[in-house]
């Protein structure tokens, strides 16, 4: 239910890349699984494979990445092939095309790579409001297995534009920004409620791991629950 984002994970140094190592090595101790990355977040996928591969746990990690934002889309296997390297693995849980960049060059291979085993899931991900029209004409178009888009308290927009479409196309919901883009902020109102699969917030430490982890615990709101929580963020903003 909660993941770990890690666009804060381009590490350099052995005194930064410490604290990343304790937060991979305890999460799936305590019932964490999802990390998502991306190769815009910098040296994030490389830090990621260094120390799981470090670790020895990727069997128990479910690792998500995004191909890149911009750049050179004509050779789309080369581009899927970075990640693969970089992760050390020979099998990605989850790729998806990061803001709808080289959507058409990408998808068919996506695709192919996916009937042949090497990626058990394919997605698009976008954390802007002015992406939804074309990121749900996606979801009608491509065999998609998960969608990633911005969603918390401070941001519901996709609550009505994204998410009842990906309950009818049955397509996993990742959830990113889920505390609104302020840090220690709203966790969404949803919780695990309809569409929402799984929240990603960015964690670079372990206390904040283990806090973010207890949020996936204990009974879950209802919907007149939801509404009062809504109700009460929006009088306080």
């Amino acid at each position: 239910m909660i993941g770990l984002g890690t666009n804060a994970y381009s590490a350099n140094t052995p005194e930064q890349m410490a604290p990343l190592r304790e937060v991979l090595e305890r999460m799936p101790q305590i019932g964490g699984k999802l990390v998502d990355t991306a190769r815009v977040y910098g040296r994030s996928e490389a830090v990621i494979g260094e120390l799981v591969e470090s670790i020895g746990n990727r069997k128990q990690l479910f690792i998500a990445t995004k191909t890149p934002m911009f750049g050179d889309f004509s050779d789309p296997q080369a581009v899927i092939d970075v990640s693969f390297k970089a992760l050390r693995t020979d099998v990605i849980d989850l790729m998806q095309i990061h803001m709808m960049a080289g959507l058409t060059p990408l998808m068919p291979v996506f695709e192919k790579v996916k009937a042949a085993g090497r990626i058990r899931y394919i997605g698009i991900s976008t954390s802007e409001d002015n992406q939804y029209d074309a990121l749900t004409a996606a979801m009608r178009t491509y065999p998609l297995d998960f969608i990633q888009v911005d969603y918390s308290l401070a941001n519901r927009n996709a609550a009505e534009r994204v998410r009842g479409l990906a309950q009818e196309r049955r397509m996993a919901v990742l959830i990113n920004v889920p505390f609104g883009g302020r840090g220690r902020g709203p966790l969404p109102c949803s919780r695990r409620s309809g569409a929402v699969t799984v929240a990603i917030p960015g964690t670079t430490q372990r206390r904040n791991l283990e806090d973010n982890q207890g949020a996936g615990r204990g009974r879950l709101p209802d919907a007149a629950m939801r509404r009062r929580i809504e109700q009460h963020w929006d009088a306080l903003v």
